[in-house]
């Protein structure tokens, strides 16, 4: 008995002469991946996190200017036959896109009276290429924070930047030449020729949009979209319903989704929950009137939106 405990005891001391001698290496090599993962979360992954909660609304206040300048260049261009539901349905086509830009040139004036600087009413060439400036100056900018852009949203952004029409809007490019009395003269050419290239751009502004509706915007961002495109593109009214609930849920002032919410009730014949909703915005922001008065078409909510205010 006494011989086997001893060489029991002699195993169990060559074992721990053993793991004492491993130790000299597993121990310091364990120890040094927790420091350098240690090191890696205080020094790296929380200082990004901060800057990219500090970075992040700048980029989407940017990407919101280039979505919002590409839309207004595309509407404007079909300044005539296409609705801008048309634009929320996506459902938009180059055939006619081709249609709606058919007797619209670059020195059509706009549909609206915007007036330029010298008071004189703005054409879409001029309106364009101004649009098209403020695109590449916000797609510079954004490039300055290039480290916290997904390669994907870069090559985005490239893409928008090689369209055709940021490379070839020149009044020249829309003359052509002709022939009259045996005299060569150049006469205007309709934006219909660049109808491919133009819903070319159309549809890397989509894309866009749903790229930073995936992966940048913040929840109430997501909720905005989502109710304006229930609204618009779907006619979903009880879907709008829902998302401006949600919205207010965040900021009970908003005036936007106290509209989008009282209209859609209107639209879902629920007028008298419309009504308070569109009274509450107006007592907001009592320049709101002219708003309301051009997009409810309800005569009778109208009516009883405005009984006590004037």
């Amino acid at each position: 008995m006494k011989r086997i405990t001893r060489i029991r005891i002699n195993t169990i001391y060559r074992n721990i002469h053993k793991s004492a001698k491993k130790s000299i290496f597993v121990y310091p090599i364990f120890l040094s991946i927790i420091s350098a993962l240690i090191f890696y979360i205080f020094f790296t992954v929380i200082p990004r996190q901060h800057d990219e909660k500090r970075i992040n609304p700048q980029i989407e206040f940017l990407t919101d200017g280039i979505l919002m300048d590409g839309l207004f260049i595309v509407t404007e261009m079909t300044h005539k036959n296409i609705s801008q539901t048309k634009y929320y349905e996506r459902t938009l086509t180059v055939e006619e896109l081709s249609n709606a830009l058919k007797d619209c040139f670059y020195d059509s004036n706009l549909k609206y009276s915007n007036m330029n600087k010298d008071g004189e009413k703005t054409d879409i060439g001029d309106f364009i290429t101004y649009h098209i400036t403020d695109i590449n100056n916000n797609i510079e900018k954004l490039y300055r924070y290039i480290i916290f852009l997904d390669p994907k949203l870069v090559s985005i952004l490239d893409e928008l930047q090689r369209n055709i029409i940021f490379r070839t809007w020149e009044r020249v490019n829309y003359m052509r030449k002709i022939t009259k009395n045996n005299k060569k003269l150049l006469a205007r050419r309709d934006l219909s020729s660049k109808s491919k290239e133009i819903y070319e751009f159309y549809k890397t502004i989509e894309k866009l949009e749903t790229y930073m509706s995936l992966n940048y915007y913040s929840k109430l961002k997501n909720y905005r979209i989502k109710a304006r495109r229930a609204y618009f593109r779907f006619h979903d009214y009880p879907q709008s319903i829902k998302y401006n609930k949600k919205i207010l849920r965040i900021n009970k002032s908003d005036k936007d989704a106290l509209f989008y919410l009282g209209a859609s009730y209107i639209e879902n014949s629920q007028i008298n929950k419309g009504v308070e909703c569109l009274k509450k915005a107006l007592k907001i922001d009592p320049n709101f009137k002219t708003f309301i008065e051009s997009n409810i078409k309800d005569k009778n909510a109208l009516k009883k939106v405005f009984k006590d205010k004037d």
